[in-house]
């Protein structure tokens, strides 16, 4: 997804913001997005884009570069568009939901479980609902780190001499989510991505490898009732692969 949000997408958000005299926003960037300059500032026209009135989609609307943006940001992938008044509304998943639905509770088991229950109830198949349905809150965490984080993501292994044995257990139910997910990943970036099947289990083993999970810190949620606004936290520290080193925090 870098390699696209860098190219591509960013074209087609600078061409947008340009034709309706739109700046990069200037707030705090989040995730992966800190990694080079232009993921950065794709992050901050599509934040500003995402602020934009409804009213002025007039403007852009037979825009190949905006119809583009739509596609990829309405994407059953990312979860479902909420409704809102603004040009690139936000997608809302199970984590929002399952916020929205137990706020001010909120807290790491609580999240958790009510996020699956809302995944299972459901026919999504976006990344976070797949993440979900582990009842892991670091996969859900690292699955959640910002708005476009599009693939699994566990701690690096260890140097293997020998071709090692890949044994795929999963779940039927994210199995089957997952190969809803990849395949309009697919059709919608060009690419081809293997199915998550256990005939592919040592490609996606192989692929993980290159991610980390220490460090991930994803901001999900915020309480405006209170001055000034108090920003929900959830990051993943250094330690045993566990939820006892997981942590969550209010911060101002």
């Amino acid at each position: 997804m870098k390699r696209h949000e860098s190219t591509e997408l960013l074209r087609c958000a600078e061409e947008v913001a340009s034709i309706l005299s739109i700046v990069p926003g200037k707030g705090p960037v989040e995730g992966y997005y800190t990694e080079s300059p232009e993921l950065t500032r794709y992050f901050q026209l599509v934040r500003m884009l995402q602020t934009v009135p409804q009213e002025r989609k007039v403007e852009v609307s037979g825009v190949k570069s905006f119809q583009r943006l739509q596609q990829v940001t309405q994407s059953p992938i990312f979860g479902t568009p909420a409704k809102q008044p603004y040009l690139l509304p936000a997608s809302k998943d199970a984590l929002s939901i399952a916020m929205k639905q137990t706020f001010p509770a909120w807290t790491i088991a609580n999240l958790t479980a009510e996020t699956f229950h809302i995944a299972i109830d459901s026919d999504d198949y976006s990344l976070v609902a797949i993440a979900a349905l582990s009842k892991d809150p670091v996969v859900l965490a690292a699955c959640r780190e910002s708005v476009v984080l599009y693939a699994f993501a566990v701690a690096g292994s260890a140097y293997i001499s020998e071709e090692p044995e890949y044994l795929w257990q999963v779940d039927p139910l994210i199995e089957q989510r997952a190969t809803k997910f990849v395949r309009i990943f697919n059709q919608l970036f060009n690419e081809s991505l293997p199915e998550p099947t256990s005939k592919h289990a040592r490609e996606y083993f192989v692929a993980c490898r290159e991610w980390k999970l220490v460090g991930r810190c994803v901001r999900i949620g915020f309480d405006d009732s209170s001055k000034p606004i108090r920003h929900y936290h959830w990051a993943i520290k250094q330690g045993t692969y566990q939820p006892g080193r997981f942590r969550q925090s209010w911060e101002t």
